[in-house]
């Protein structure tokens, strides 16, 4: 028997069958700092999601077995035992009951399965009308293998856990991660990307992700880190975004990971409805968050219950309940059909929560009607009246002159104060100039998708998202730009060959080029070209150049260093430029136009290759830990100021830095305690190494991440490092990660080193070379540049392939 959903209407219920939905309506609108409960079944990774997500946030992890033990002095086994059935269910409930009740803020609480009995889900269904609660999945079989469950055990037990829907606002799939299948103890790899990496580094990143936008987080810490970051903006305010087409249905013949170049977000097309449709949506929802790292529309396609016996009134009713399910999900946006009832389209956008609800209009048979026609404005205003976040218009159409009403509609939209953002384009022959021209979310394909069918038979008609942001060029809209890799060594670069081969892939008509430079002058002559788009900037200017720079990133302010010049121009509609975050906004909105430059921007993307290399290395062993784990960093230069930020943004408090110029060290060292004095007691966190023959301070672990960051190649009049580490250094048990920044040549006498004593002790060392860290501040840094994804497979490839034109 169905169960009415939050979003049914009274009385009718839905042939669709999908599992039970939550009985009391959720508005999903929380506070900020509102507690989180995770509940499922045994083996979903509630305990582990609860670990993550309270490090993430910063709050306190409770644990209903941990929370039992302390109201009753005994653990639930003993209690079972000695007071028996009937006395444990009484308690159970009241001991839940009474840990939702007391911590209604500032916490994530782990459900054990307690809450599998009626009365505590009652008592959950209370508590989603003010906190999130959320059910947790994941595939039957991984459950069934975790907990070494026969077939007839674990089907009562998936039974069981499908109940958790009735008490829950919220559904997250823990998609399996392969990092969770090594045990730290495996021989280490040559280099980097082998299987010693830090485990669950997906699951952490996707859980991490969701919970910044349950609780607005994310985009609110985004936008006063970085202004210039592609999530420092919705993509609705940004100018000319893209979404990319899927059908649920086409999802398992793709390689998601192949469709990374152009889009903004992806348009999740509900196509199918079938047994098991719910487990089959969430488990995509999370591999596209996986694969692509984009937002996702929800789309339930018109046709999809064609075939379906059902009635009018059961079509909508199963319609509503498919885009429920979308909510649960946590999905950045829904678009409803506005041909529906009011009361049910305001009942969606009541229970959206931080999901924002497109309203749609889509007119697929050509018609008297045009964009000039009064009835598209009484459309857009019952949509703003309903409470819909945004409003998408598409026409079916064989007349040019429509791209020009279209054009015409929107600056009509745009004269209104306060007006919603709104999407409108025409489809047909000759629709194409109005889906270049669209701003936001236009829809677009990919080219390894023109083997699947379309059933809506649309993407005959969408342009990839390169071939959009070509024709932008070739109108005007866009500008072509210069880009550089400055410094006073740069002939080596391979900067040049992952910018090329990305602006190829996502259409752009910029170039870019490396070039020596004997001065900060030189840079700073050169940066006034109107046409200038940005800068890589390397040693030895990262710091010298900071005087000339007007906004600065946190991070850069930070690290004390940039590595990424950025142009702030004179520009119509630009506002005034006074440094303010809105004010930097929109710079970042219009940063592929040319203009007249009055300042500069800089950000630092170095310590994000750092950062993300050393997550995905370092091993379960020596996972980090703030009162035990020690790092060490070698130079003082700008990627040593970026290493050592890395490594505090990893959660280390205890920081080594050795460089031969003592002197340096230790304004480098002055520096971080300053700004982080407030991370430790003592309020150090960089320490300096005085001499390779200083013994290692008794005090401390010997350390387990260690970063070179000095040249391995002359600069300028400097010779080079040739560093070795003392052996006294290296005396870490479970060994360790070693990242070499130095590229060329690619093995240093460092590597060389760690790879001699790894063979001899046995010690489990990863070693990370340049060419493995060099990609990933690039695409940071090339998103800085353009506001655009990065094609990041593309531009790993081009350094592998390119590398041997200067390997010695």
């Amino acid at each position: 028997m169905a169960v009415e959903t939050q979003l049914e209407s009274p009385g009718l219920e839905s042939p669709l069958r999908l599992d039970s939905r939550p009985q009391t309506p959720s508005t999903r609108q929380f506070p900020s700092n509102a507690s989180i409960v995770l509940i499922g079944s045994r083996g979903a990774g509630k305990r582990t999601l609860g670990f993550i997500g309270a490090t993430h946030l910063g709050r306190r992890l409770i644990t209903e077995d941990h929370y039992f033990q302390e109201a009753t002095g005994t653990t639930r086994g003993e209690f079972l035992r000695k007071y028996g059935n009937h006395e444990f269910y009484r308690r159970n409930v009241e001991v839940l009951k009474q840990m939702l009740d007391k911590h209604r803020s500032g916490c994530i609480i782990e459900c054990g399965m307690g809450s599998l009995s009626n009365q505590a889900q009652r008592a959950l269904r209370e508590y989603s009308k003010t906190n999130p609660v959320i059910y947790v999945t994941r595939a039957s079989h991984r459950i069934r293998s975790l907990l070494r469950l026969g077939e007839g055990e674990a089907a009562r037990l998936e039974t069981a856990d499908s109940s958790h829907r009735s008490c829950s606002n919220l559904e997250y799939y823990n998609l399996y991660d392969p990092s969770c299948d090594g045990t730290g103890t495996e021989t280490p790899p040559e280099n980097g990307l082998g299987n010693v990496s830090s485990r669950l580094k997906n699951v952490k990143e996707d859980f991490s992700n969701f919970l910044d936008f349950l609780t607005g987080q994310g985009l609110l810490r985004n936008s006063l880190e970085s202004p210039f970051s592609i999530a420092a903006l919705p993509p609705e305010l940004r100018s000319h975004t893209y979404a990319l087409s899927l059908r649920l249905s086409s999802i398992p013949d793709l390689d998601l990971a192949e469709l990374e170049a152009g889009a903004d977000a992806v348009q999740l097309k509900i196509d199918t409805w079938s047994p098991g449709l719910q487990g089959i949506m969430a488990k995509q929802v999370a591999n596209i968050r996986r694969r692509l790292g984009v937002p996702i529309i929800f789309h339930v396609e018109e046709y999809v219950f064609a075939d379906s016996p059902m009635s009018i009134l059961e079509k909508e009713a199963a319609y509503f309940e498919l885009l429920e399910c979308g909510l649960r999900l946590g999905v950045e946006y829904v678009v409803v059909d506005l041909k529906y009832s009011s009361d049910r389209v305001s009942h969606l956008v009541r229970c959206s929560g931080p999901t924002k609800v497109i309203g749609h209009h889509l007119h697929r048979e050509e018609n008297s009607w045009g964009w000039d026609d009064e009835s598209r404005m009484i459309q857009y205003r019952r949509a703003k009246n309903l409470g819909c976040d945004m409003v998408r218009f598409v026409r079916a159409t064989s007349k040019v002159r429509d791209n020009v009403t279209v054009r015409d509609f929107l600056a009509k939209i745009d004269s209104i104060p306060g007006h919603l953002p709104v999407i409108a384009y025409n489809l047909g022959d000759h629709g194409r100039p109005s889906l270049v021209a669209n701003r936001i979310f236009t829809p677009v394909t990919h080219p390894i998708m023109q083997t699947t069918v379309s059933k809506s038979q649309i993407r005959q008609f969408l342009p990839t998202a390169a071939e959009a942001i070509q024709d932008l060029y070739q109108s005007g809209a866009l500008d072509p730009l210069h880009f550089y890799h400055l410094g006073a060594s740069v002939f080596y670069s391979l900067s040049p060959a992952m910018h090329t081969a990305a602006y190829r892939a996502c259409g752009m008509n910029n170039d870019f080029q490396s070039l020596q430079v004997s001065s900060l002058g030189d840079i700073l002559r050169l940066c006034q070209d109107p046409q200038f788009g940005g800068a890589a900037i390397t040693q030895p200017y990262k710091v010298e150049i900071l005087s000339h720079i007007a906004a600065k990133s946190y991070h850069a302010k930070a690290i004390g260093a940039i590595n990424t010049l950025l142009p702030l121009r004179r520009l119509p509609n630009s506002g005034m430029l006074d440094g303010s975050i809105q004010s930097l906004l929109r710079q970042a909105n219009q940063r592929s136009k040319s203009g007249p430059i009055v300042a500069y921007y800089g950000d630092n993307t170095d310590f994000i290759g750092i950062l993300t290399c050393l997550r995905r290395n370092i091993s379960p062993r020596n996972v980090v830990q703030p009162s035990r784990t020690t790092g060490l960093v070698i130079g003082a230069g700008g990627m040593a100021r970026a290493a050592i930020y890395a490594m505090i943004q990893l959660g280390c408090r205890k920081v080594f830095l050795y460089n031969r110029t003592v002197e340096k060290a230790q304004e480098v060292a002055h520096h971080f305690n300053s700004w982080a004095a407030g991370l430790t007691i003592d309020g150090k966190i960089v320490r300096v190494l005085n001499s390779l023959d200083e013994a290692w301070p008794v005090d401390f672990r010997q350390p387990t991440i260690i970063v070179s960051c000095v040249p391995a190649r002359s600069v300028g009049d400097q010779a080079p490092a040739n560093f070795e580490m003392p052996m006294h250094w290296l005396g870490s048990p479970t060994g360790g990660v070693v990242v070499e920044l130095a590229y060329l040549p690619l093995v240093t006498p460092l590597l060389k080193q760690i790879r001699r004593v790894r063979e001899e002790t046995h010690q489990a060392w990863v070693i990370v070379d340049g060419l493995e860290v060099l990609p990933e501040q690039a695409i940071a840094q090339f998103e800085l540049m353009t506001g655009r994804r990065a094609p990041k497979r593309r531009m790993r490839l081009e350094v592998q392939q390119n590398y041997h034109r200067y390997d010695e």
